[in-house]
């Protein structure tokens, strides 16, 4: 996805003043049909598309943050709006705050996967507290969105399917770090990955009596760990590897997470979702 000609600078506005939510997403409809990407879309049809999806639920993700989407049938591609709002904006965000960066999407119906990699790249962006705090201090609409472009630049498209592919095992304990994964996954086009639910040594033998007084070896907590099994092309093997550990830490030094890379002598078949 070529992600800057997404975000025109005519879609960004670096100081925005909003009465409310409605008149924001005016606004932000107003800036997504300045993209010509919006084709016959005009700002009432985006706005009306973006109102129909907050109905569904609040878009407003919490940390000042919201992201407003939408698909429509007479979009050409993928169009992005951003603004920074100084007052803030009352969103019915989830852990109740104001918004202070509002970033909109629209795109077409048909568009599914590719919507879903953008959304989660944006999130990824905009739960970085370095991301808003460079968006929010920005000076001028040129400053705003290429600190915005330059977060966002991880987000890539489709491997090729013409490379070697390696086997990734992920063994998560954490929900929160399995979620964190799931989304890089899909921000970074990973094709496809399988998860198992499984369980840990400790917790299966608190059940057996004559392991009881190991137990304050083995733990106590009651972990849901997750198998993920996905297929990767070998040069990206690395880059996926740190990919993870900025979400997980380093995980020669963190406790509840593992990666296994094996090689793949044969490969037919994809792990592609129906």
């Amino acid at each position: 996805m070529k992600i800057s000609s997404f975000l025109d600078i005519s879609s960004c506005s670096n100081r925005s003043v909003f009465p409310d939510k409605q008149q924001a997403l005016r606004e932000m409809a107003g800036l997504l049909s300045k993209n010509p990407a919006s084709g016959e879309e005009t700002a009432d049809s985006l706005f009306a598309g973006m109102m129909e999806r907050e109905q569904l639920g609040s878009t407003g993700m919490g940390d000042g943050v919201a992201i407003p989407h939408c698909r429509l049938p007479g979009m050409k591609s993928f169009t992005l709006a951003l603004t920074v709002c100084d007052k803030g904006v009352a969103w019915d965000s989830i852990d109740g705050r104001s918004v202070h960066i509002v970033c909109a999407i629209a795109g077409p119906v048909e568009s599914t996967d590719e919507h879903l990699r953008l959304l989660a790249g944006t999130a990824r962006v905009l739960s970085s507290g370095k991301a808003r705090y460079e968006l929010l201090n920005s000076k001028t609409d040129f400053a705003m969105r290429e600190s915005f472009l330059y977060h966002l630049s991880p987000v890539t498209t489709k491997h090729s399917k013409k490379s070697r592919k390696k086997l990734l095992i992920m063994v998560l304990q954490e929900e929160k770090a399995y979620n964190d994964v799931m989304e890089l996954f899909l921000e970074m086009g990973i094709e496809g990955a399988v998860t198992v639910n499984s369980d840990m040594m400790g917790p299966m033998l608190s059940n057996v009596p004559i392991f009881a007084g190991f137990m304050d070896v083995l733990g106590r907590s009651r972990p849901e760990p997750r198998m993920l099994f996905t297929l990767i092309p070998e040069e990206e093997v690395d880059s996926t590897v740190a990919a993870v550990e900025e979400t997980t830490g380093d995980l020669d030094n963190h406790r509840g997470a593992c990666i296994i890379v094996l090689d793949a002598v044969s490969v037919r078949g994809s792990l592609e979702t129906l």
